[in-house]
């Protein structure tokens, strides 16, 4: 639902909606569960797996800007406006460092449902989310530090 705020601003999911797309995906993820009981724990940890491959890059991006290069400043009005206020409705830097960040990972990934040819090599040891943070972090950091030349400075709150 987030996602599709920010391609079309104007919609604004109210609660029947937002209920009713808890449930579809509650029901969608308990079905899943009770599908794969006999290989639970192997798709859960699967899951978990995945879920550290897309947020340790996300989670990079988010700390190098905080600390690094806003400080903590921010404009927190201009989140919730749709024309996204003093930042924009896209951070090209961001999404750009986000997307590289990924993929640099997966020749690193070692897990049940792929493993990467680094990896592989190296006898299955998982360094991805290390090479995902030592990647994205910097990378954003430079990237952010030059497109960020124009920005005004914001407001702390």
């Amino acid at each position: 639902m987030t996602f599709g705020q920010t391609i079309l601003p104007r919609w604004s999911p109210g609660p029947r909606s937002r209920i009713t797309v808890s449930l579809v995906l509650c029901a969608l993820t308990l079905l899943g569960a009770l599908l794969s009981k006999e290989s639970f724990l192997v798709n859960y940890e699967s899951f978990i797996l995945l879920l550290l491959y897309v947020l340790v890059p996300w989670t990079a991006i988010n700390l190098v800007d905080y600390y690094l290069l806003r400080k903590g400043r921010y404009d927190v009005d201009s989140f919730f406006r749709s024309d996204g206020g003093i930042y924009g409705r896209i951070n090209g830097a961001a999404v750009t460092c986000y997307g590289v960040g990924i993929l640099i990972q997966l020749p690193f990934i070692s897990s049940p449902l792929y493993t990467g040819p680094v990896a592989r090599a190296m006898g299955g040891i998982d360094l991805s989310w290390i090479i995902g943070l030592a990647v994205t972090a910097p990378a954003y950091y430079w990237l952010a530090k030059r497109s960020r030349r124009d920005e005004p400075l914001a407001v702390t709150r």
